[in-house]
């Protein structure tokens, strides 16, 4: 039986921008884009060994591209990926400039050094995470994600301050042209210590969120918490 390598704990990394991640399975190093270096849980050196024989890799962004050595590129709009009986020491994974803030990435990744992945890797998955901030006269956009090959977007926004916030919710086909979602035509007023649920099934390839206060100069802090689920049944975009 082969051996497995992934992040020290196990766990996903989150919080990444835009940009390179390499992963060294050589040396057990994972370099995130802003050059933060953390360990894996052990290396092919460790072992003995020069190269894993298959992969899995999930990363929260489908236009991400994953490279394995230098001869494989996998651009396929998925959020998984799974590579079998291929020889690699090095994994290199491209994720686009596509969220606003930019550093709400997240992947997890296996490797072995068997030629088969005898880990049944989730099809089912999600990216969640929150962000909370106070609104300004001025309409900002809060957060923006490209959200192909998921199926379900939740996104929760919490006004925690004393102060009415305005709520719009977007959505895009390609990430330049913006439309005022079902609910959100006329911007919609949370009252301070309040709050306004979105759910929503339809694949739109992108979503924003743009807050602004409801009347200027009083503004109100506040906290967006999204969800967005990938399950077994919906199509890869």
């Amino acid at each position: 039986m082969g051996s497995l390598l992934t992040t020290a704990n196990g766990t996903e990394i989150t919080g990444i921008t835009s940009g390179s991640v390499q992963l060294d399975f050589l040396a057990g190093t994972v370099t995130l884009p802003n050059g933060t270096v953390s360990n894996m849980n052990k290396s092919l050196n460790d072992l003995g060994l020069s190269q894993c024989n298959s992969l899995g890799v999930w990363v929260s962004d489908a236009d991400a591209q994953i490279f394995v050595g230098s001869a494989l590129s996998l651009a396929d709009h998925q959020l998984s990926h799974v590579v079998n009986q291929y020889g690699f020491s090095t994994v290199r994974i491209e994720i686009p400039a596509n969220s606003t803030p930019d550093a709400t990435n997240q992947i997890f990744f296996i490797a072995s050094t068997d030629q088969w992945m005898g880990y049944g890797f989730p099809r089912i998955s999600h990216q969640r995470s929150e962000l909370s901030t106070t609104s300004t006269t001025a309409v900002a956009t809060i957060l923006s994600k490209h959200v192909g090959a998921y199926n379900q977007f939740l996104i929760t926004t919490s006004n925690t301050g004393g102060n009415s916030i305005d709520l719009v919710i977007e959505f895009s086909e390609n990430g330049t042209d913006w439309f005022a979602d079902t609910g959100y035509t006329t911007a919609v007023a949370i009252a301070g210590g309040s709050y306004n649920a979105f759910a929503s099934e339809i694949e739109h390839h992108f979503y924003r969120v743009r807050v602004n206060s409801t009347v200027a100069g009083n503004h109100s802090a506040f906290t967006v918490f999204w969800n967005f689920v990938k399950d077994r049944g919906s199509a890869y975009l």
